[in-house]
């Protein structure tokens, strides 16, 4: 999937109601640098897998707790991201079982978000996740559901290996679908008033269905 594809999911006022909830949750939020105000909302495999059997990702208690709790707050927004990567794929879409449900990304206001510090990369965590498996480059995929978007807030994409970056701006409410596996770098633009909060995750295609983790 060389192409990213747009699907719009919600309207302002459920993106609203959304980021509400969201912020209500600010006790179960994992600060991920200590330096500035960047959060996670569920465990992810880029930041949680990374020591092998140590990690927290592979401590079943620990996911199957983290999956109950997105679960209990989140069901109804996973529901709409199933169903609507269902239209756009024509084929069943669930939730991994084995894995961490999609979860947040939470950017509080901070002067450093105004410059391009996020990382360039390609996303290759199915590689952990899932690594009894192999997967064609056209199994695999990304996405992004922004709930609350600052201006200029979006997407830096490497579309030809080599090339210039295209910026894709982000809107509230519409899911961005890519491969992950061309060059991508997160523009943040949070630097005033309004936090940047984002639904995120990642698909693999397995035996015949689209599974959904982070």
């Amino acid at each position: 999937m060389s192409a990213m594809v747009h699907l719009p999911l919600l309207k302002d006022d459920e993106c609203e109601d959304w980021v509400l909830t969201t912020l209500f949750l600010n006790g179960h939020w994992r600060k991920r640098r200590q330096e500035v105000p960047f959060y996670t909302l569920g465990l992810t495999a880029y930041l949680d897998c990374r020591d092998g059997s140590r990690s927290l990702y592979r401590d079943q208690a620990m996911l199957d707790a983290n999956n109950h709790f997105l679960g209990s707050h989140f069901q109804a927004l996973f529901d709409l991201v199933q169903a609507g990567m269902q239209r756009h794929f024509e084929e069943p879409v669930h939730l991994a079982s084995q894995a961490a449900w999609p979860g947040f990304h939470i950017y509080q206001p901070h002067p450093v978000f105004a410059f391009p510090v996020a990382k360039i990369h390609r996303d290759t965590q199915y590689r952990d996740v899932f690594p009894e498996q192999v997967f064609a480059d056209s199994d695999v995929y990304t996405f992004t559901l922004p709930i609350s978007n600052p201006d200029g807030s979006g997407l830096n994409w490497w579309p030809e290996e080599g090339g210039n970056p295209v910026f894709v701006p982000y809107r509230n409410g519409e899911l961005v679908v890519h491969d992950g596996l061309q060059m991508h770098q997160a523009v943040l633009n949070c630097h005033s008033k309004l936090e940047r909060i984002t639904l995120q995750g990642h698909a693999v295609r397995k035996d015949g269905q689209l599974l959904l983790y982070w």
